[in-house]
Order: structure tokens, then C-alpha cells, then sequence
């Protein structure tokens, strides 16, 4: 395909591998629109980055019993900014004790903490050990926040390799094992991390990022502020 050019004495043709190039100067000289505030709530509330993924296993042949068994499995979607957190009941790592995300938020607003950080990660993901100190700062910086780490990964050793970075970070909330129904329910089948709800008192998903880097990090402090402000 060829491109011509008017507006010169001469009609001068691209070729189409030129197209793009010279397309994308036209984009990159206009101005850039300002992000309005509904924008900028958005992404206060709603941030993705780079996130690490395990290998999905080939789909089976369609109508077979293993296509079935796959599409109960998937959740209809996963937890979403404005609405209601599944409830979550996992083992402590350390105590063995299980911990429920629905005995730490209490519509009341009265007891600590007043708000949750869910952090699923995994001992294999770099962009996850990159977030620890991040985490860390967020722990900090708000008392009335639980900062808790969700381990999705398929071992003990794993888990318990998961559970000393956490703590060698200076991370002092609880670190949970994460059993399949609560991957499906939470990360989806995929096993993408890292991933972050912040839930609020009423149980309410204030804000969620799936990934870590210079996007989600400046935003994560505004994240807990939400969460702990509704």
C-alpha cells in the first residue's frame, strides 16, 4: 500500500512501512490532553504495572469434562474497586492459626485496624520483592492499617522462603498460605502477581493494582488514605 502525500508541487508516495513512523510523529507532536479528576481517581483507585505470570496449561478439547471442570473453576470476575471483598480464611504461616479477613473489619470503624492491604505474592517474583519496601513504608506510615501477605506459592519450602523475605524486609503483619479456592477467587486461574486490594472497614474493595513499578507505586500511599478515610 502506498501513502500519497499532498499539499507539495510533486505527489510524493510511503510505502506502507513508512505509515507508522510518520503517524506516530503526527501523534507525538499534538498536545496531550491534562487527565481530568475522574481520571485521576481512577488510577488512585484502580493501578496496573508489571506483574509476573506461571504458565497456563493448554486448554483441553472443547465440551470435554475437563472444559467443564475448567469453566467452574474461573470465577466470573475477581474483586472490584466499589464492592463487596470476598471473604478470605487462611493459615497463619507462623502461628497456624487461621486468619479471616472478615474478623479484621468492623463497619463500626471503631477497632484497628480500620483498614486492609492484601498483598499476593510469591517467593518466584522479582516485581513482588521489589514492593516489600513499599510495603513496608505503608505499614509504617498507618498503624490502623494490616498490611497482609498472601503466599501463592505450591510448596511448603516456598512458602516458608516467601515468609523470610517478608520478614527480613521489616514486613510485621500476618503472612497467609493461599489454598487454590482462594487463587481462583482472588488472582484468577492465571496466578498473576503481585496483586493489591486495599478493603476498608465496611468490607468495601477501595482500590486494587495488579503489578508493582513507577506507576502503582506513588499512587499506593493515596490507595491507603482511601481505605482508611471510608
Amino acid at each position: 500500500m502506498l501513502l500519497q502525500l499532498t499539499g507539495t508541487s510533486r505527489p510524493r508516495y510511503l510505502s506502507n512501512l513508512a505509515v507508522p513512523v510518520v503517524l506516530g510523529l503526527l501523534v507525538s507532536c499534538g498536545d496531550q490532553a491534562a487527565p481530568n479528576a475522574d481520571d485521576e481517581d481512577r488510577l488512585v483507585r484502580d493501578g496496573g504495572e508489571h506483574a509476573e505470570e506461571t504458565s497456563a496449561p493448554a486448554a483441553p478439547p472443547a465440551g470435554s469434562a475437563k472444559t467443564r471442570e475448567a469453566a467452574r473453576a474461573i470465577p466470573a470476575a475477581l474483586p472490584q474497586t466499589g464492592r463487596p471483598a470476598p471473604d478470605l480464611k487462611l493459615p497463619d504461616l507462623e502461628t497456624g492459626q487461621p486468619w479471616s479477613l472478615a474478623a479484621h473489619v468492623d463497619p463500626s470503624g471503631e477497632s484497628c485496624p480500620k483498614a486492609v492491604l492484601l498483598a499476593f505474592m510469591a517467593s518466584w517474583c522479582s516485581y513482588c520483592t521489589a514492593s516489600l519496601p513499599t510495603l513496608v513504608e505503608l505499614e509504617r506510615a498507618n498503624p490502623e492499617l494490616a498490611v497482609v501477605t498472601v503466599s501463592v506459592d505450591a510448596t511448603d519450602a516456598a512458602r516458608k522462603e516467601e515468609l523470610a523475605k517478608v520478614r527480613k524486609a521489616g514486613l510485621t503483619g500476618p503472612v497467609l498460605a493461599a489454598d487454590e479456592a482462594a487463587i481462583q477467587t482472588w488472582i484468577g486461574g492465571g496466578k498473576s502477581v503481585p496483586k493489591y486490594y486495599f478493603v476498608n472497614h465496611d468490607g468495601i474493595v477501595t482500590g486494587k493494582d495488579d503489578g508493582f513499578g513507577d506507576k502503582v507505586k506513588p499512587m499506593m500511599p493515596a490507595q491507603a488514605r482511601r481505605a482508611l478515610a471510608n
